[in-house]
This record gives structure tokens, C-alpha cells and sequence, in this order.
């Protein structure tokens, strides 16, 4: 009736939103249907350059992605922030019902999302996934030959104040073993990030996940980039887990520098004749 009487279908509101876009932020399908056949812009941007898919994909309306991907909306229009309809699908849905819902938005959106825009974003949709524990997502990103070793851009990585740059780290901060099982078997590099993953496992006293990433070359004489000694960092988080340090030190942990730290050479002899 609107639109019979005059209705514009390209008026905005303050935010730049009209009519279409609308429909697809509410999941009012055959509304949607009824402007699009009516002309209505498919790829239809807010004043932060969301587009109408970027709102489906982030709002979990499987049905109006699927719509708008028949109708040839352009999964490759990016926000203002740099992020595409794949990303904001990776990253939500935390219960089970939704998260089977955004699983399928994203696996609809992988075959036309160009990887290449993926890239000049600074970020992979594997990072959002691997940080919210997205495991089905991970697996169906890893399968479509995402790159497990992607790293967050400088203006990504400085908004966490650990400086993480990889997926496999945020999953070790996790304690999810699991997704970090899938990006290590996938090629997922174990010594990308500043502060080494297996740090992080050691530091949480997971004897699981520090087996896992040793087991996939992490480096256990790793150093702490901002306290730098000249023995292994391992060793400064696992002084109280007598199992985890003999299992680091029978897996290359080179004790042996301990022993020509100036500064940690008297609590070293210290510990030392404790144990004995």
C-alpha cells in the first residue's frame, strides 16, 4: 500500500538505512522478496558501509542470505572496519540452535567470499572462530583451505593486549584443545606469535595442550620477548609442575643455560639444592 501510494524505496533514515535493509536486519523474508522485485538495491549499504548481507550474516538469518545470494548480493562489500559477511558469521553464535544457523550462513557465503579481500582485512574469519571456540566453523574454514597461518595486521593485533597474532594462539588461550588439534594438523605453525602459544599452555598448566603443540615443533626454548633471559621461558612458569618440567626437559628444554644467567643464577642454585 505504501508503495502504491508513493513510497520511495530508496529513502534513508539517519543511519542510512531504507527499506531493504530492513527487511534483511529483521528476517522479514517475503517483504524482502517484495522489494527486491520491486527494484530494491540487493546490495544496499548503511552509513558504515554494512551492507544488507553483512546485517543477515551477523544477525543469523540463514533464510534472507540465501535470498540475497540468489539475487547476486555481493559478498565481498566490506564495513567501514574492514570486515565481510564471513567474518561476522564466524563470530557468532554461541548456543547450539544458533550456532548451527551462522555454521550454514558460512558455509554458504565460503564459495563466493574472495580470499584475497579476506586478506586485506587484516584478519581471517579462523581468528574470530578459533577466539570464540566456533569449533564446526573452524573445521569447515580449515576444509575450505583457509590459511591456518594467517596473521592478524598490526591494527588488529594491537587491540589484544597480549599482541596474539594467530588463530592457533587464541585457541591455546582457550584451552581448546580441540580446535588447536585441527590447526595444528592442517600446517598450523606453532611459533608465529610474539609470545609463544606453548608459553601460554605452560603458564595454564595444561599438561594436554603443552604435550600437543611440543608434539607439533613448538619451540620449548622459547624466550619471553619482553623479559629476555638466556634459559628458556618454559622454565619460569613450570617451577611448580615437576611433571610438565621433566617432560619439557626431556623434549629439548636446554637446562643447561640456566646455569650462565647473571640474574637468575642464585635462585637457581637455590631451587636446585631444594630439590636435591
Amino acid at each position: 500500500m505504501l508503495i502504491n501510494a508513493g513510497a520511495k524505496l530508496w529513502s534513508r533514515n539517519v543511519y542510512g538505512i531504507d527499506a531493504l535493509f530492513t527487511a534483511a536486519q529483521c528476517s522479514a523474508v517475503d517483504v524482502l522478496n517484495y522489494l527486491i522485485y520491486k527494484g530494491g538495491n540487493v546490495n544496499t549499504q548503511a552509513n558504515d558501509d554494512a551492507t544488507a548481507l553483512f546485517e543477515a550474516s551477523k544477525n543469523g538469518h540463514a533464510e534472507v542470505v540465501e535470498m540475497l545470494l540468489s539475487k547476486q548480493a555481493d559478498v565481498n562489500k566490506a564495513n567501514k572496519t574492514g570486515l565481510l559477511p564471513i567474518h561476522v558469521a564466524a563470530k557468532n553464535g554461541h548456543d547450539r540452535l544458533l550456532s548451527l544457523k551462522y555454521h550454514g550462513i558460512v558455509a554458504m557465503l565460503i564459495p563466493r567470499t574472495n580470499t584475497v579481500k579476506v586478506r586485506r582485512s587484516g584478519i581471517s574469519p579462523l581468528h574470530f572462530a578459533a577466539e570464540r571456540n566456533r569449533d564446526d566453523v573452524l573445521e569447515t574454514l580449515i576444509e575450505a583451505r583457509y590459511d591456518v597461518n594467517a596473521k592478524l595486521s598490526d591494527d588488529w593485533s594491537k587491540m589484544y593486549e597480549d599482541r596474539r597474532s594467530t588463530a592457533l594462539y587464541s585457541a591455546v588461550v582457550n584451552r581448546n584443545t580441540e580446535a588447536a588439534a585441527m590447526l595444528l594438523e592442517a600446517g598450523a605453525d606453532p611459533n608465529l606469535d610474539i609470545f609463544n602459544p606453548l608459553l601460554v599452555a605452560v603458564r595454564k598448566a595444561s599438561m594436554e595442550m603443552v604435550t600437543l603443540l611440543v608434539k607439533h615443533g613448538a619451540n620449548v626454548n622459547a624466550l619471553l620477548p619482553t623479559h629476555p633471559t638466556s634459559f628458556p621461558a618454559v622454565l619460569v612458569f613450570c617451577m611448580k609442575y615437576m611433571v610438565m618440567m621433566k617432560y619439557l626437559l626431556d623434549n629439548g628444554c636446554d637446562a643447561l643455560s640456566c646455569f650462565n644467567c647473571q640474574y637468575e643464577l642464585a635462585a637457581l642454585n637455590s631451587f636446585v639444592t631444594d630439590i636435591v
